[in-house]
């Protein structure tokens, strides 16, 4: 889908426009929880799998995949404040606006691959002897990494939306 600067700083213009009229309920504090529930359940499934494995070692690794608890922690939080600019928004809005077909489908993207590659972790560290100190280690290079690029990837819409955000700043200043 192809889309030009102008049309992305205009719908930003009325995006903001409609966060800054929003009459939409507040979402509870687990009421987006779930989105990390998948890749949460799959990350401890492999670690409580790696105890079992013949390759596995007595060792302290074990303590660094508890950890981890932190790491997902910090996922479950950003997951919901994303969630939670999305909310401001009136249903269905989300077919109007291109940007936000775009950003959103990108989104789901990552999310698949960010899944599929807390898996493919699971299975490197149930069948290597590092187990769950590859488990947690891989599993947050991962998560970087397809942090910076989603980054990358839509840093291309973020200079116009900036500009359409401005814009309607500065639209609604002058009312």
């Amino acid at each position: 889908m192809r889309v030009t600067y102008d049309q992305i700083q205009n719908e930003v213009r009325e995006i903001s426009l409609l966060f800054g009229e929003s009459k939409e309920y507040v979402p509870g504090f687990f009421e987006n929880v779930r989105m990390v529930l998948l890749p949460l359940a799959i990350y401890f499934l492999f670690y409580f799998i790696c105890p079992f494995t013949d390759v596995f070692i007595m060792n302290i690794w074990l303590g660094g995949g508890v950890m981890s608890i932190f790491f997902w922690y910090f996922v479950a939080k950003f997951f919901y404040s994303f969630s939670l600019i999305f909310s401001m928004l009136p249903k269905g809005i989300s077919e109007k606006y291109h940007v936000l077909k775009i950003v959103s489908g990108k989104a789901r993207i990552y999310y698949v691959i960010w899944n599929c590659s807390i898996f493919i972790v699971g299975l490197i560290s149930v069948f290597t002897f590092l187990n769950v100190l590859s488990l947690s280690i891989l599993t947050v290079l991962s998560t970087i990494a397809l942090a910076i690029a989603f980054n990358m990837d839509i840093s291309r819409y973020q200079i116009s939306g900036l500009f359409g955000a401005f814009a309607a700043a500065k639209e609604k200043w002058n009312q």
